[in-house]
């Protein structure tokens, strides 16, 4: 648990935000947001003491969805090495404060994640996840399916997918058409 309403009224906020406009833009303020960092041991997952939640849900529920092999056990590993350097001060007054990166605590080592090697950073994790080729698929699937409960027929997830790709990965052009789809009118 997080434990602060601020804190998860700021993350309410990033999703207000950006839940329109670029998903990418999105993924990287919920990487950083404090609750984020919180709840998902971010501030926890440092060069010597990698954690993976984040990496791992950042995969699995948020970009590219589970049993789809987009990735693998190791894509998690490298991947959450890259979203290192996250760290927060504590006291007993102001709790977890002081939210910040530390380039001490980031694994500057080369990674491989999907295939691609470089010494990835946290916005590169970001990218990497959001460029996969798995990952428009997966978004059309779920973001359909808050609307629709079946799944789109292939020509209309292949139209969804290639809306969101050349609108540089927004939001709005996939619930636009979402809304306008004869699927959601259908009972």
């Amino acid at each position: 648990a997080v434990g602060s309403n601020e804190m998860m009224l700021a993350q309410t906020n990033v999703f207000r935000q950006h839940g329109l406009g670029s998903f990418r833009e999105m993924a990287r303020a919920i990487t950083v947001d404090r609750a984020m960092l919180v709840f998902l041991n971010g501030i926890d997952n440092r060069r010597r003491a990698v954690n993976e939640n984040y990496a791992r849900e950042l995969m699995e529920l948020f970009t590219l969805g589970a049993d789809r092999d987009a990735y693998t056990e190791t894509d998690v590993r490298e991947l959450a090495r890259a979203l290192t350097g996250w760290r927060a001060d504590w006291n007993d007054t102001e709790g977890l404060h002081n939210f910040r990166y530390d380039a001490t605590r980031w694994d500057s080592g080369s990674k491989t994640v999907f295939g691609r090697t470089g010494a990835f950073t946290w916005e590169d994790a970001v990218s990497l996840v959001i460029d996969h080729p798995l990952h428009a698929s997966f978004f059309v699937a779920k973001l359909w399916s808050y609307f629709i409960p079946t799944p789109p027929p292939a020509g209309v997830a292949a139209a969804l997918e290639a809306a969101y790709v050349s609108s540089g990965h927004q939001i709005r052009p996939v619930v636009e058409a979402i809304l306008r789809s004869p699927q959601l009118y259908q009972g």
